[in-house]
Parts: C-alpha cells; sequence; structure tokens
C-alpha cells in the first residue's frame, strides 16, 4: 500500500499500519486497505511516530502531537510538549517523549495511553549547547 505514497517518509509502522508524512501532512493508514486513520496537519515536519505493538494506539509527534486509540484521535497541544523529537514505548501503556534536546526546555515526559496523561521525568541537558547531532542517546 506504500506505493500509493511514494513521497511518503515513514516514521514506524507494523504489520497493520504505517504513519508517515509529506512535509507537514502525517498519516497513520491501515495497509490492507489504504485507508487514511488519521490526517493532521503540524506546523513544520512530524519528527517521529510509534504505533503499538498490537496495533491498539498510535502516535504522532513534532510540533505537538497526536494519539489515535481505536477510533479515537487526540490532538494535544501543550506548551511544555513542543517541538518533540523522539517516542519510545517504555511499556504497553506508556511511552516516553524526548522534548528537542538542544532546547532550554528539553525534556523526558512519559504519556498514559489509557488516560492521556502526562509526568515530566526530567529535565535533559545531555545536549545543550552542543552541535546538533542524528543520534540522540537518552
Amino acid at each position: 500500500m506504500k506505493k500509493n505514497y511514494p513521497d511518503m517518509r515513514i516514521l514506524d509502522e507494523t504489520d497493520k499500519y504505517f504513519i508517515g508524512h509529506i512535509f507537514e501532512d502525517a498519516y497513520l493508514i491501515e495497509k490492507r486497505n489504504g485507508e487514511e486513520v488519521v490526517h493532521d496537519d503540524f506546523y513544520g515536519d512530524p519528527s517521529c511516530g510509534l504505533i503499538s505493538k498490537n496495533n491498539d494506539w498510535a502516535i504522532i509527534a513534532g510540533e505537538h502531537l497526536t494519539v489515535w486509540t481505536r477510533g479515537k484521535t487526540t490532538k494535544i497541544e501543550k506548551e511544555d510538549l513542543r517541538w518533540i523529537y523522539a517516542l519510545r514505548t517504555k511499556d504497553n501503556k506508556t511511552v516516553e517523549i524526548l522534548i528537542d534536546p538542544w532546547t532550554d526546555k528539553s525534556a523526558i515526559w512519559t504519556l498514559d495511553i489509557a488516560t492521556l496523561q502526562f509526568k515530566k521525568v526530567k529535565d535533559f541537558e545531555d545536549y545543550k549547547e552542543k552541535e546538533r547531532t542524528d543520534e540522540v542517546v537518552w
């Protein structure tokens, strides 16, 4: 199904879905039928995406955060959670979020997928005032 989107940059995929973007337009697409499950627009390109192993939730992130959970899409625009750089799964229902490591607001947050509650874990200053790099260890 990805052949229908030749210009799309893939952010994550599972056997059932893929997340990708064409510039500032981001999509969660069901592979079987090509259905656009989520279509969201970002200010700037989205930087990352994550789909759960069992395909029951997905996140697209960048300047803001969009969470899809089985039929419901929630757009989260909080000042502390702007400019998300990376996502990773902590467990089946918790995602860790890294805010741009080169800014003053860089931090690691957790998101509970079921409740959409955020919690700041710690500030992240390892890359402040350092040259940008493609690989960030967090």
